[in-house]
């Protein structure tokens, strides 16, 4: 896309001043080269910006802990309209978060690991969806999820949100002024 910095400019300038038999007309066919070249560039420099801020969130999830990934999935839901309850530490059946709204309850199982998420998290969070009476069951990791995993979610209607659909997921929390 740099390269359209040169050619348009000097194509433009080139053929402008060639049939205007003028140097003045060539350099304003050159400077609406540039302008074009400008406008083509905006959108691909618009979706880099937007990759880059992608990554830089991931890369901030990554360094979370388990806690503060529960607040950030958390703080998404309740943004998005969503009551959020968390579960004792310690017999939680799998669920770390309870949402609800409009009367829907969803069980939640946060996973923010390193490497793919198993099975293991799909069973733990689909039982205890059942237990602490919600409808529906979700996984939330920062990272993707075994096949075993994404089949025995499919079996039981279970939901993935994993890395490539985290930052789209829900609304993300408001940023805080510093």
């Amino acid at each position: 896309m740099k390269s359209a910095f040169i050619v348009l400019p000097l194509y433009f300038g080139l053929v402008v001043g060639f049939f205007e038999h003028s140097v003045a007309f060539g350099v304003a066919g050159g400077a609406c080269g540039l302008l074009l070249a400008a406008l083509l560039a905006g959108p691909a420099n618009r979706r880099s910006l937007r990759r880059q801020r992608g990554n830089t969130r991931m890369k901030e999830i990554d360094a979370m802990n388990g806690v503060e990934f529960e607040d950030y999935v958390a703080a998404r839901l309740q943004r998005a309209g969503w009551q959020v309850n968390f579960t004792p530490v310690v017999g939680d059946y799998g669920v770390d978060l309870i949402a609800q709204k409009d009367g829907q309850y969803v069980a939640i199982q946060c996973k923010r690991h390193g490497k793919a998420i198993g099975v293991a998290a799909v069973q733990q969070v689909v039982s205890g969806a059942r237990h602490h009476g919600c409808a529906r069951s979700i996984v939330v990791s920062n990272q993707d999820f075994t096949a075993a995993a994404k089949q025995l979610a499919f079996t039981h209607g279970c939901q993935l949100i994993g890395r490539k659909a985290l930052l789209s997921w829900v609304p993300p929390p408001a940023q805080r002024a510093g």
